[in-house]
């Protein structure tokens, strides 16, 4: 028990890692792109994780004899799963990430524990309380001072909707990963993914990729391989071993990582309405997840 609880944390360790390097890479992938050059268009970038990983994840579990049995059902489940852990989650993210900077959209990720909670409560999973409130109310606070009111940081709030769905996949994934195990459940969310996004990812690809420096490459092909395989893989392994709360409180070690990777690689500064911003989603992530465990009674 101790060595997988050691394990859980590691690997929860490893996918921070990777998603706080993914905000800073991925900027600079598609920084061209986003000034009129000839950089990485995001949406063909989520078009590549979605493929690569896809590809890496079917040939894995086929050829080690992984792949558990699954029935219409689950199929129908992990299609719909795919829509919020894979094409909205990765594809806002990306799409958000070029507007925005890449402390911001790791600071944002950080919400990711508060909406888990509020939507856990609307799922019935939980129960209301007054910390819970409290602290989706900071959260709430936190993001309007980032992405503003009157003049909205558009990038800032498409990462906050990526943030939405990727909460909406922890709460209703759990389960699924549970029965079906963790390497059977990335591999046909990623399919499912790739094939319901393709229709709109391929022409990007096909138009962009074409223009791609071998720099460019090569900060797709550690996209794919760290941000992308790694992380989706130790956490969906972490998550069936834990709870979805665990899981999220390590999000927020995120922004910390991605500031000294902007900072030594961008030279981006922390700016006083990122330092307000912090504070606020910081405090509301710490009522959320400090709590009292409440979770409500099946229905009879």
């Amino acid at each position: 028990m101790k060595t997988d609880t050691w394990k859980v944390h590691v690997s929860l360790w490893i996918v921070q890692v990777a998603f706080a390097s993914q905000a800073v890479e991925g900027k600079v992938a598609m920084s061209d792109f986003a000034a009129g050059g000839a950089g990485v268009d995001p949406v063909a970038l989520a078009m590549t994780r979605m493929a690569g990983a896809a590809l890496f994840f079917v040939a894995f579990t086929r050829l080690r004899r992984l792949l558990r049995e699954t029935s219409r059902r689950d199929k129908l489940v992990l299609a719909g799963l795919s829509v919020l852990g894979i094409t909205l989650n990765q594809t806002l993210f990306l799409v958000g990430l070029r507007e925005t900077s890449p402390m911001a959209a790791s600071l944002l990720s950080v919400t990711i524990p508060v909406f888990t909670a509020g939507i856990a409560v609307a799922a019935r999973i939980e129960r209301a309380t007054v910390p819970l409130v409290t602290g989706l109310a900071l959260a709430v606070v936190g993001v309007l001072v980032l992405t503003g009111v009157r003049a909205i940081d558009r990038g800032a709030a498409i990462v906050t909707l990526n943030s939405i769905c990727y909460s909406s996949y922890i709460v209703l994934a759990r389960r699924v990963i549970q029965r079906l195990g963790a390497l059977t459940v990335v591999t046909w969310i990623f399919a499912f993914g790739a094939l319901t996004f393709a229709p709109l990812g391929v022409p990007a690809l096909v138009a962009n990729a074409a223009h791609w420096t071998a720099r460019s490459c090569a900060f797709v092909a550690y996209i794919v391989a760290v941000p992308t395989v790694i992380a989706y893989s130790c956490n969906a392994w972490a998550l069936g071993r834990s709870s979805p709360t665990l899981v999220t409180i390590y999000v927020s070690v995120q922004p910390v990582i991605a500031a000294l990777l902007a900072w030594a690689q961008l030279g981006q500064p922390v700016t006083a309405r990122l330092v307000v911003a912090a504070a606020f989603i910081l405090a509301g992530v710490a009522v959320v997840v400090t709590r009292p465990a409440t979770v409500t009674s099946p229905s009879r």
